[in-house]
């Protein structure tokens, strides 16, 4: 039982460890958009006869999450009613009780 509580509070703390890491591994843009970046290096060495061949390969993967808070379809940075979908945004400049966009 007591080899049980050790386990389970290592564990714990070791996934909410991970998932505070992940969190301060993000980076929030000017426009609301979070991009991660990960970069792994590989490198191996062969022997073909006499010649020695070394290869080195860098891979960087960048992730970009652009948010779009309302579901609109339209992204927070470019929106503007990024609280509000734009269905329910309506524009009669002439007041005859039609919304302008139907009136076309």
């Amino acid at each position: 039982m007591f080899k049980i509580k050790y386990f389970l509070a290592f564990f714990l703390l070791g996934f909410f460890l991970s998932i505070v890491l992940h969190f301060a591994k993000a980076e929030v843009n000017n426009d609301g958009s979070e991009t991660t970046v990960t970069k792994s290096t590989s490198s191996s060495n062969s022997t073909s006869g006499s010649n020695k061949i070394d290869t080195t390969t860098d891979v960087v993967t960048q992730t970009t999450v652009q948010k779009d808070s309302d579901g609109d379809g339209i992204l927070d940075a470019v929106d503007p009613h990024p609280n509000i979908q734009e269905i329910y945004i309506v524009k009669d400049d002439n007041k005859n009780g039609i919304v302008d966009k139907f009136e076309k």
